[in-house]
């Protein structure tokens, strides 16, 4: 296990798996629990088309410690890396992904922030965990869940499983008995929210203290995403749970009813009263569209984790 350990750096080691270790007493260990992990949401895709490989890469240089890229499937079963389920905003094609071969994607070239047309192709998930293959990152693959076996086989394919971040916003016995142990070393972290506040429909309400504990019980996951639309008590009590569990806590400054108005627009101008609100509310990780100013700010209060 030191061996296979050596290959990767510090944001690979803390965030290894259950199956290999105590989460809670790993953490306790190795993670410096004063510091903030920085996520990028899609890249750096202010300075490269979104998605893209190059994104990921600027994200990489700028010392980024997360990406969150998006997964589509085309006409062929081929998993690509592109948010939207078209084309047209992101690319010089047009019509659904669902609709065209791998073939014809391949013939495409990525639109920047500014819609502009770019050399960029689009990567399928292989080429992109091919491409973050023991670099110090992680991808988080979101719209994952409709691919889980094909994701699961890629990564394993491509030897990059302990690189890779799912979450999702079932239930633990649900989600237990739907994969089975299809888990085993990823990294999951399970979404939650004040009871008096959900973003998504969920079928049942929840209680989250429950919510909490029974995943805790059933896979000791390593931290919570949390999103909170209001600054109240209940968002506080909440908090005050998932820290009791020894688990990290994960907030999202993408936009305002993520983060009880704290988000990345507002930040830009004051960091300390928006960014710095979600680290004295106990943010471990923080995603966000503006990557380079987020890691400025860390790191001139001694909060981002910088490995030498």
């Amino acid at each position: 296990m030191k061996t296979k350990m050596s290959k990767y750096t510090f944001i690979l080691a803390f965030l290894l798996c259950q199956l290999f270790f105590s989460q809670t007493n790993y953490f306790s260990k190795n993670f410096p629990k004063d510091k903030v992990l920085v996520v990028a949401h899609r890249g750096d895709w202010r300075n490269y088309p979104e998605n893209s490989i190059k994104a990921v890469a600027g994200a990489i240089k700028m010392g980024v410690d997360i990406v969150e890229i998006d997964i589509q499937k085309t006409k062929d079963e081929q998993l690509i890396i592109m948010h939207d389920p078209k084309l047209d905003r992101t690319t010089n094609g047009t019509g659904k992904i669902s609709d065209v071969t791998l073939d014809y994607v391949r013939t495409l070239i990525l639109r920047n922030g500014a819609s502009m047309p770019t050399r960029e192709k689009v990567p399928t998930l292989e080429e992109m965990l091919n491409f973050i293959k023991g670099k110090r990152i992680m991808l988080n693959l979101d719209k994952a869940w409709d691919y889980l076996d094909e994701v699961l086989a890629i990564a394993n394919k491509t030897g990059t499983r302990e690189q890779i971040i799912l979450k999702g916003n079932k239930k633990a016995s649900e989600l237990k008995k739907e994969t089975g142990n299809k888990l085993d070393n990823i990294i999951y972290m399970p979404m939650v929210w004040p009871e008096d506040y959900s973003i998504y429909k969920r079928d049942e309400v929840v209680n989250p203290e429950t919510y909490i504990n029974d995943f805790s019980a059933i896979f000791n996951p390593v931290a919570y995403e949390v999103i909170i639309k209001d600054d109240t008590s209940k968002a506080d009590q909440l908090l005050k749970l998932i820290k009791s569990k020894k688990a990290l806590i994960w907030i999202n400054a993408l936009w305002p009813e993520l983060c009880a108005g704290h988000d990345d627009d507002l930040a830009e101008d004051q960091p300390d009263v928006h960014w710095g609100w979600m680290i004295r509310k106990g943010a471990n990780i923080i995603q966000t569209d503006r990557p380079e100013s987020l890691i400025r700010y860390l790191r001139s209060i001694g909060k981002k984790y910088d490995k030498k």
